[in-house]
Parts: structure tokens; sequence; C-alpha cells
């Protein structure tokens, strides 16, 4: 059959769906009035795009459950071949559904919401600008330059005016030299490399009792383990020797019984 006036005037060569989230708004929002009224004329300009593109048009509401099923059984339909069994909806807000093929352009113009398009859809519904687009975008310091002053500088989060000194090109060394005098520059220098002989000394100083907890622990272990296998070969010997008398005993006790008297030599001699 010949496609109706406007019917998919600009054809992509898939099926396109519209779909249109949180159509629960529209209902329950305080100026209910209003949404609806944007609602409408929103719907109107859908319409249009979408008659041009043979779209198909979903709302849906994960908050009421609303169109989720005719969502994929309509999905199943185009993709699978499945049989259509909803109905097409444009009278309950919140859940319209127009698949491709119902709507076309005259059927939307002889709506009596036709005139909204006549409207352009900016001057109704405006664009929202988000507080985060109009603030002043802030520049950060080059990442290399940044580290090239924290190595000058020689000392991590040291000075309380770091932040503040750490600015523009210049390091945070050539800011003291403009700012000081060359004696005080000198002492400063003097402190900063003092600090760092410290800071290694005492990473050495850490390192090595570390080192020494490490290995006394190692010997203490050691130690233990070795004693230990001393204590369980002795109790292993004293059993065996244990066991030995009992057998002796017992071969004694039976000789005895038997009359042949006792044994010549106990197990083990020769």
């Amino acid at each position: 059959m010949p496609l109706k006036e406007g019917v998919l005037t600009t054809n992509c060569g898939v099926p396109i769906v519209f779909v249109i989230n949180k159509s629960d708004v529209v209902t329950q929002s305080s100026e209910k009035k209003k949404f609806e009224e944007n609602s409408e004329f929103i719907l109107t300009h859908i319409r249009s795009i979408a008659i041009e593109y043979g779209a198909t048009i979903v709302y849906t509401s994960g908050k009421t459950n609303s169109n989720l099923t005719i969502l994929y059984d309509y999905i199943c339909h185009i993709l699978f071949g499945f049989d259509l069994v909803h109905k097409p909806n444009l009278i309950d807000k919140e859940a319209y559904f127009v698949p491709a093929g119902y709507d076309n352009l005259p059927l939307l113009q002889s709506n009596d919401k036709s005139i909204y398009l006549d409207q352009e859809f900016e001057t109704k519904i405006p664009p929202i600008i988000r507080k985060d687009e109009t603030e002043e975008d802030i520049q950060c310091e080059d990442t290399n330059l940044f580290f090239d002053n924290l190595k000058q500088l020689g000392v991590k989060g040291r000075d309380k005016n770091i932040n503040n000194k750490l600015t523009g090109s210049s390091s945070f060394v050539e800011h003291k030299k403009n700012n000081l005098g060359i004696n005080d520059m000198k002492n400063y220098e003097t402190n900063i490399n003092s600090m760092n002989r410290m800071n290694i000394g005492d990473k050495e100083k850490k390192y090595e009792d570390r080192r020494r907890a490490i290995k006394e622990q190692i010997g203490n272990t050691s130690s233990f383990a070795t004693n230990r296998d001393i204590k369980n070969k002795e109790i292993k010997g004293k059993n065996n020797e244990d066991a030995t008398a009992k057998k002796q005993k017992l071969r004694e006790a039976m000789l005895a019984k038997i009359g042949k008297g006792k044994a010549k030599k106990p197990i083990g001699q020769k």
C-alpha cells in the first residue's frame, strides 16, 4: 500500500522507537495543568518527527510500571515478528503508545492540538541551563610544572603557604628569591637542605630498626623450631623404649604361661 502523506519522508533503513521516560511526572506534578499543556505540546512535536522517520512513540514510567510490557512486546514484534496485541493509545497522558504505521500527517493535523506545530519548540519549552554550565571554568596548572615546583621546593606539605606560592610560571624557590634578601635566602636554602638530610637519616634509621626486628623474629622462630624438633625426638625415643619394654614383658608372660620359662634375651639384643 502507498504511504500516507508525510510518512517516512526520511528513511534511515532501521526501526526507530522514541521512548519517553518518567511519564508519571505529568500526572503527579504540583503544577498539573501546566505540565499537561506542555505534555500535549511536546507530544505533538514528537509525533511530527516520528511520522517523518516512521518511528514509534512509547511513554514509559518505571515508577508506575507503565508501558514497560508494551515496550518489550513491541521490540519482540519488530525484531522477531511476534504478533502485536497492544492497541495504540493517544488518550492516557501517562501511557501514550503510537506504533509505526498508525500515525500520519492528516491525522495529526485533524487534531485540535495541531496549532502547536506553528510554534517554535524552544519558545514554549526553553532548554534547561544547568548551574555548572554557567560557572566559570577553573584552569589547572600544568602537571609537569606542578611537580617541577615540588621538586625545587624539596619538602612536601611543610610550608602552609605552598598552595598560594606555587602559582604562575615561577617556582616556589624563585618566588622566595624575589621576596627575600640574599642572606635570608641562603638561610632558607640551608634550612631546607638540613631538613632533607634529617628526613633521609630518619628513614634510614627506621629501615635499619625494621630490618633488625625482622632478623630477630626470624632467629626466634628458627630457635623455637629447633627446640621443638629436639623435644619431639626425645618424646618419640621414650615412647619407643616404653613400647619395647612392654613387648618384652608380654613375651615373658606368654612363655611363663606355656612352661618354657623366661626369654633368654630381651627383644632387640643380639
